[in-house]
């Protein structure tokens, strides 16, 4: 399984997996992007997850997730 963790950085958001970090200024752009990601390699068969730091629960997903996403 591939994970990729969003988290707070010292000057905004990454994402980071195995040997990987992308910085980003936001969170939601964080968040939009590693969802985007998750997608793509779901798409070719493989497992995929995203984890938010510090991430509350009753935030609404729909504003974070990537809009093609659909829950299954």
């Amino acid at each position: 399984m591939i994970t990729f963790n969003v988290v707070k950085e010292q000057h905004g958001w990454a994402i980071r997996a195995d040997d990987m970090m992308t910085p980003f200024w936001s969170r939601d752009l964080a968040i939009r992007e590693a969802n985007c990601l998750a997608r793509a390699i779901r798409c070719h068969g493989e497992c995929a997850d995203v984890i938010v730091e510090n991430a509350v629960l009753s935030e609404p997903r729909t504003e974070t997730m990537d809009k093609g996403f659909v829950l299954a």
